[in-house]
């Protein structure tokens, strides 16, 4: 984990995407319903509003979308027809999806509201979980350098915008 020290928040959330789209590979489960899933996650990258980005991670979480049989006003970012593909999409799918997005949503709110201070030792150990949860799943874990470029020197621990769509390999 040493070499994750020098990630910034940012980049260790895009890695957890990149883990997540390894696993979609894996499981053969590349499809277009899959890119409504990935385009939220990938939100923590560009984006400004962190605590918006906790609230679609938080409604992407399986359990948390099946919970209801049908959309209501407690779906804040995700739209009704979002909502219906999602579920339908969910109905079959490995444990270990439910689980990596659990992760990675506790891996995106692991510094809410809060700073970062030395190496953001709470995202680390999130993202240890992730990627335990990964190699326990026989998922091949993504090289970790195209994520280096976002250094935890940048913007106080939390690391620069940038594009992490450019790191997918499915959108």
């Amino acid at each position: 984990m040493d070499r994750f020290k020098q990630i910034s928040f940012r980049g260790r959330v895009a890695y957890g995407v990149s883990c997540f789209e390894n696993a979609l590979i894996s499981l053969k489960y590349v499809s277009e319903d899959w890119k409504i899933v990935l385009r939220y996650l990938w939100e923590f990258t560009n984006s400004s509003n962190l605590e918006d980005c906790h609230s679609a991670t938080a409604e992407l979480i399986p359990e948390n979308l099946m919970e209801t049989k049908i959309y209501d006003e407690d779906f804040e970012r995700i739209s009704e027809e979002e909502y219906l593909c999602l579920y339908r999409l969910y109905q079959n799918i490995d444990e270990s999806i439910h689980i990596l997005l659990r992760d990675i949503h506790e891996l995106g709110v692991s510094h809410a509201y809060t700073n970062i201070s030395g190496y953001g030792e709470r995202s680390l150990d999130s993202l240890q979980t992730l990627i335990c949860h990964m190699l326990n799943y026989n998922y091949p874990l993504p090289s970790i350098e195209p994520f280096l470029k976002s250094s935890i020197l940048e913007d106080d621990g939390w690391g620069y915008e940038f594009d992490g769509t450019k790191f997918s390999k499915i959108l």
